[in-house]
């Protein structure tokens, strides 16, 4: 007996010796390898007659994620792979200036974005084509974005047997109510603004009116300015493009397709190709990546060591409460934006600034301290703000003050309101596990737990707090835009507006996209005759940096990443896991909005 008892415990301990090895071998290996990739330097060079091949396949986010890989529960870590919009723009410039590329082949399969991002690679393709070189595009299939982003080619070819999803537009939100009634869990809300929505769902069982009203008129805003930019790529009417949407198109037979002008030809990929030959001369494809193009050659083309820079500051994702990022989350950590902010405002290199906006908000209180630290950069040096995707609630409140705002059309912006969520789990786990909660004060108020419903007292104060917050917020924009605050109340309320609403009722002062914003930023600061840098901040860190700050990433968040890639199939289904994830965190008043355009 003793002896099988060693064996076992020495079998035991040899495979955890050996468990504990290969995690540090692997470890020192990807270090190494991390280290390395951060020290070496890409040389491309382009050739004449080169295509560029933009191939737009994943998720498209604001910047670079934080992180070197990705973490997939179904195979492990993944190097990641830049599918940012600074990249893709990046790409486009480039190809536009270097006279050894002729053309774009471009290919969106899979590719999935916000209507202001695809908006941005559109125009840019457009500007691209201002050359006088030329773009073709072919899918497998498109859907709604991927054809708008590649209506602007020359050429639009889809495979013999593909589609086109040209069936307008859907916001789908999840109402959990009934269900959350169910199983006694009690979602306790206070909120200001009728139209803010982000709440809604813990509130009421089916989606409000007021709150239909906004999404209608913010869809349909979004799908006019789409349905225009298709028309006049494909020389349609807009008529034309709305009757194709009610057929839909996505149900015809590819010989209906073929007819209705929305494609140049349907043909295998290899005919495209041969298409490509013929306007090189070439006897193969020959050019250069996107991604490649950009790390090789960006600062070629575009100088980052002039003595004179515009700072472009990103803040995109969610204003967190946290202070600083531990883990390599995506998001707006407000003690590390506020750091990035002191640092450009004190950088006598840097003559101005543009804040670029992609938030939906977050936390009032970091909201608040990053308006602060920008209201004292505005002090020193002209502030631009260039709109993404979204600057909503408090993606606006960081935004309100600036000297000039730009708006992409197709963003999303305002939603002017605040709320707060205290959950209560009591009902839940007393009446179905029998488990009950006791409490000892020594005073009326004690913290706000999730263990037990408000007293009526309590719930008046949590109300007062946020009504507090909402006056604060409605005269940050009154005065950040110099309007009187009843126009800021007629707005407000939490409604969602789109760019081009949002311009008409002087939340911002001019539709346009990051380019035009660092022109503008470049102009209030004098500087017409003199180059300068367009410097991104801020810094990304080293890869190795990046792989260190993910070993210690704790298991909350490691589950909530699972629960994303699992469960998380589309770009609202994605939204609903992260906003429910946010709520575990975040703090009890919330100057955020939650909505989502499906394509």
């Amino acid at each position: 007996m003793k002896s099988f008892l060693k064996t076992v415990l020495a079998v035991m301990v040899g495979l955890f010796a050996t468990s504990v090895l290969g995690t540090f071998l692997l470890t020192c290996t990807m270090i190494s390898s991390l280290a390395m990739a951060d020290g070496s330097s890409s040389n491309v060079s382009t050739q004449p007659g080169d295509v560029m091949f933009l191939k737009i396949n994943g998720e498209v986010t604001e910047i670079p994620s934080a992180l070197p890989f990705s973490f997939d529960p179904m195979s492990g870590f993944q190097m990641a792979q830049d599918h940012s919009l600074r990249s893709y723009l990046n790409a486009i410039a480039i190809a536009k200036v270097d006279p050894n590329i002729v053309g774009i082949y471009l290919n969106t399969d899979g590719m999935s974005a916000s209507p202001a991002s695809y908006e941005a690679i559109h125009d840019a393709l457009a500007d691209f084509r201002t050359s006088g070189k030329w773009v073709i595009a072919y899918n497998d299939s498109y859907s709604l974005g991927q054809y708008y982003v590649s209506s602007v080619a020359d050429s639009l070819f889809v495979n013999t047997i593909g589609t086109v999803a040209l069936d307008g537009l859907t916001s789908t939100r999840l109402y959990p109510k009934a269900l959350l009634d169910k199983l006694g869990i009690e979602m306790q809300v206070f909120r200001v603004g009728t139209f803010k929505s982000a709440v809604e769902p813990y509130m009421i069982e089916h989606m409000s009116e007021a709150n239909r009203l906004q999404i209608e008129t913010y869809l349909r805003n979004i799908w006019n300015q789409m349905a225009g930019e298709i028309a006049a790529s494909r020389n349609l009417t807009v008529e034309k493009v709305n009757m194709l949407a009610n057929e839909p198109v996505s149900y015809m037979s590819h010989e209906e397709l073929a007819t209705t002008g929305l494609v140049d030809g349907m043909l295998y990929k290899s005919d495209v190709e041969q298409k490509i030959l013929a306007l090189t001369g070439h006897d193969e494809l020959q050019g250069v990546t996107a991604s490649s193009l950009v790390q090789g050659c960006y600062e070629r083309w575009f100088p980052q060591d002039r003595d004179t820079k515009v700072a472009v500051l990103y803040a995109a994702g969610e204003i967190s409460s946290e202070s600083h990022n531990t883990t390599g989350d995506d998001g707006i950590y407000y003690e590390d934006l506020i750091a990035d902010i002191r640092d450009i405002a004190d950088d006598d290199d840097v003559a101005a600034v543009v804040l670029r906006v992609n938030s939906p908000g977050g936390s009032a209180f970091a909201s608040e301290q990053i308006w602060k630290a920008l209201t004292d950069l505005k002090a020193k040096k002209p502030l631009v703000v260039s709109m993404g995707d979204y600057a909503a609630s408090g993606g606006y409140y960081i935004s309100c003050m600036a000297d000039y705002i730009f708006a992409e059309p197709n963003t999303l912006t305002g939603s002017i309101g605040v709320f707060g969520v205290v959950p209560n789990f009591s009902k839940l786990v007393t009446g179905k596990f029998g488990v009950n909660f006791e409490e000892v004060k020594t005073h009326q108020f004690g913290p706000l737990t999730a263990t037990r419903a408000l007293s009526s007292a309590e719930k008046q104060k949590v109300q007062s707090g946020i009504e507090e917050f909402y006056t604060l917020f409605t005269h940050r924009c009154a005065e950040g835009r110099n309007l009187p605050i009843e126009n800021i109340l007629e707005v407000a309320g939490g409604r969602v507006w789109t760019g081009g609403d949002a311009q008409r009722f002087g939340l911002v002062d001019e539709l346009g996209n990051v380019d035009q914003a660092v022109a503008k930023a470049a102009e209030l600061a004098g500087l017409a005759d003199v180059p300068y840098s367009k410097v991104s901040y801020p810094f990304p860190k080293s890869s190795l940096e990046s792989f260190l700050e993910l070993m210690e990433e704790n298991t909350n968040d490691l589950t909530l990443r699972v629960a994303d890639k699992v469960l998380g199939s589309t770009p609202a289904d994605r939204s609903v896991i992260r906003f429910i994830g946010g709520l575990q965190r975040a703090d009890h008043v919330q100057a955020r909005t939650f909505d989502a355009v499906v394509f």
